[in-house]
């Protein structure tokens, strides 16, 4: 079994994003699993096409995003993903969202 687990890099004034760095401390393998690790880039018009092509290439049986989420001091699964291209601040590439 291969899984694809993804973060995103530091964004805004944030010099780190804790949802990266939890991710590149995951080891290689899990329970006999291996773990692919991926930092996406926060840029609106880069990052699906980076996802897109890790699968690509990896064929991943399971995906697992991590996200930063601002004000927020526990896990919190989220089921929808509502805020593709829709940033309050701009990207790392200086562009708002569409």
């Amino acid at each position: 079994m291969k899984i694809l687990v993804t973060g995103f890099d530091p964004f805004g004034d944030d010099k780190i994003n804790p949802a990266i760095e939890a991710v590149k401390r995951l080891p290689d393998e899990i329970a006999g699993a291996q773990i692919v690790k991926l930092e996406i880039p926060t840029k609106f018009n880069v990052s699906a096409d980076v996802v897109k092509d890790a699968i690509a290439k990896e064929k991943p049986d399971y995906v697992l995003s991590i996200g930063q989420a601002g004000g927020r001091f526990e896990l919190t699964p989220e089921r929808v993903a509502i805020n593709l291209d829709d940033g309050r601040i701009q990207d790392n590439g200086r562009v708002s969202a569409t």
